[in-house]
């Protein structure tokens, strides 16, 4: 699933040193995904650097909008781990061992009302890497915290919902999540985060102003989430 970029010139300068693992063989992965224009965008705690809440990078976490098999014949000659749905995550994915990287294939979460799929979003860029949607992790990171009870996630969705607080809002993300199978309690704490944000309320009118014409060709997104056997499964168009 992918939507419009919210602001692909931004460029994330935390405070402070980051540990993290090195970046050429990253880069090397990612001109693989650019050269066949397959969007991408980092996230976990690679995202949570970028926006100075944590020091420390393990490994780098990249989603991507396109079908496993997609990245598989991408990623051919390099040596990688496969990995199919698995509790809560309804998305596939490829590990690399030695590069440190993990590609997350139709980032989604099984929820009890169906399947949330989360967007990937480049929201600016970090030492040159596609960075993601604050927005669409806080989410993220706020289901795996249900599903897994799990501490430390849910204090990173809470450091993201506090991001989205103070702004800049996403209000095309807002809307392509809030459309999904939400459990009532993330929904009601990303509308809340949402309205609370000093410039929801002026680029959400602003969202809703569009020329006719534009109307006429929304947003697009791609529901990528795959079955254990690889095929595809398309949900509805949003």
């Amino acid at each position: 699933m992918t939507v419009a970029p919210s602001d692909p010139a931004r460029a994330y300068a935390p405070d402070g040193d980051i540990e993290h693992p090195p970046l050429a063989p990253l880069l090397e992965i990612l001109a693989r995904l650019e050269a066949r224009s397959l969007p991408h965008a980092l996230g976990a705690s690679g995202l949570l650097a970028a926006l100075g809440l944590v020091s420390v990078v393990n490994d780098w976490d990249i989603t991507v909008a396109a079908p496993v098999a997609t990245l598989v014949e991408v990623c051919s000659g390099l040596q990688f781990e496969y990995s199919g749905n698995s509790g809560c995550h309804a998305d596939h994915k490829l590990a690399f061992e030695r590069e440190r990287v993990e590609l997350i294939a139709g980032f989604a979460f099984f929820v009890p009302s169906g399947v949330v799929r989360i967007p990937t979003v480049i929201t600016g860029t970090w030492q040159g890497i596609p960075v993601g949607s604050p927005t669409a992790w806080a989410v993220a990171y706020a289901l795996m915290g249900e599903a897994e009870n799990s501490p430390r996630r849910r204090a990173r969705a809470e450091s993201l919902f506090d991001v989205l607080s103070r702004g800049p809002a996403e209000p095309a993300v807002l809307d392509t999540l809030l459309a999904q199978p939400l459990p009532d309690v993330v929904a009601r704490r990303l509308r809340a985060e949402s309205i609370a944000s000093p410039s929801f309320a002026r680029e959400h009118i602003q969202c809703e102003r569009r020329d006719p014409v534009e109307d006429q060709h929304p947003v697009q997104v791609v529901d990528l989430v795959e079955d254990d056997a690889g095929r595809e499964v398309r949900g509805l168009e949003m």
